[in-house]
């Protein structure tokens, strides 16, 4: 059965928040409650049809919700980039793009209109050069991706020492985020939009292929790859977890 390696879960393990009540049964080892919760998120399995070597899919399922609350899974993809970051260096650049993923069951949902109108959310991630998430969000699918920038600033402000690059899609191809960013330290160099304005000559930024490869490797982790869940912080909080993994990875700290 999984469990999450040693090596992670000492670089990890002290942000976890300890059981504050000393009565009743012993909680549950927390390094088993999240290895479970990577197990749901990595098989796409249903929390009733956990593995019994986990414990019971109720008491796992509540430790989730309490860690969603205590911000442990923003702490984990936090403490990823740091490590990732000393290991690789300071992000020179940024790339940024979306992805709309199904989602039949999601509160927080939209009607795809690429997708036959179907309930779905939309996925935007940042990424640097080396590959490294540095930022998340969650969305319906029907918010469109210009919207999706801005938001990501105030995660990557402490990385924009100096005048920095965000590399993105001709959805972003738009006076007011090129004036927005230019205030952040940020040039825009997005794909331009020729359907906007067919006297722009078209214009591909290199590099775009770093955010498309995330995507697919995070297609990899069935739990996320459709959107099962109901609210909107559970989703972000196995996205979160997924792209920590990921992180831990690439400077070879998941093993």
């Amino acid at each position: 059965m999984f469990i999450i390696s040693n090596i992670l879960w000492n670089e990890i393990k002290n942000i976890i928040p300890p059981r504050k009540s000393k009565y009743g049964r012993p909680a549950k080892d927390a390094h088993i409650v999240l290895s479970a919760i990577f197990f749901i998120m990595h098989t796409g399995i249903q929390w009733k049809y956990l593995p019994d070597y986990y414990g019971k899919p109720s008491t796992i399922h509540g430790r989730f919700r309490k860690w969603i609350k205590s911000g442990v899974f923003e702490q984990v993809l936090e403490i990823s980039i740091n490590i990732a970051i000393k290991h690789l260096g300071d992000p020179g650049c940024f790339i940024t793009d979306t992805a709309s993923i199904k989602a039949p069951f999601a509160q927080f949902g939209g009607k795809n209109p690429t997708d036959r109108s179907r309930n779905g959310v939309k996925k935007a991630i940042v990424i640097d050069m080396n590959r490294i998430i540095l930022s998340i969000l969650i969305d319906s699918a029907n918010t469109h991706d210009s919207k999706l920038l801005l938001p990501h600033i105030k995660k990557l402000r402490k990385y924009i020492d100096k005048p920095k690059v965000m590399i993105a899609d001709s959805a972003w191809d738009s006076k007011k985020l090129y004036t927005a960013l230019s205030r952040e330290n940020l040039a825009l160099l997005a794909a331009t939009n020729v359907r906007r304005n067919k006297n722009k000559v078209k214009f591909t930024p290199l590099g775009r292929w770093k955010i498309e490869q995330i995507f697919g490797i995070q297609q990899w982790s069935r739990g996320i790859k459709f959107c099962w869940t109901k609210t909107k912080d559970s989703f972000l909080a196995l996205v979160q977890l997924a792209s920590a993994i990921h992180n831990f990875r690439l400077v070879g700290v998941f093993v």
